[in-house]
């Protein structure tokens, strides 16, 4: 008996949440501008010579992320664009 009646309450308490849902409309919240994360850079070739640059946190992963990319295509082509195996006994990874 005490199990129907909690359970009787659970479903007459869900089926009051689910009815109020869809009458509240869902709240967006403001897009806020990205704050600026601002970093000096020295110059090439210069000991006092430095650059200031601000970008968002999102352009500094892509800045980030095309060097990365940069730096790896760099290393690909030095080697032959084959790599090392992990084992001596692994042979070549170039098929050869």
């Amino acid at each position: 008996m005490r199990n129907g009646l909690l359970g009787a309450a659970l479903l007459t308490l869900s089926a009051g949440a689910t009815a109020a849902a869809p009458a509240e409309q869902p709240v967006e919240p403001e897009a806020r501008p990205e704050r600026k994360i601002c970093r000096t850079e020295r110059a090439t070739g210069s000991l006092t010579r430095r650059t200031r640059i601000c970008l968002t946190e999102t352009q500094w992963r892509e800045v980030h992320a095309r060097t990365k990319n940069g730096l790896d295509e760099f290393t690909r082509g030095a080697s032959g664009g084959c790599r090392a195996p992990n084992s001596p006994q692994a042979g070549t990874m170039c098929g050869g």
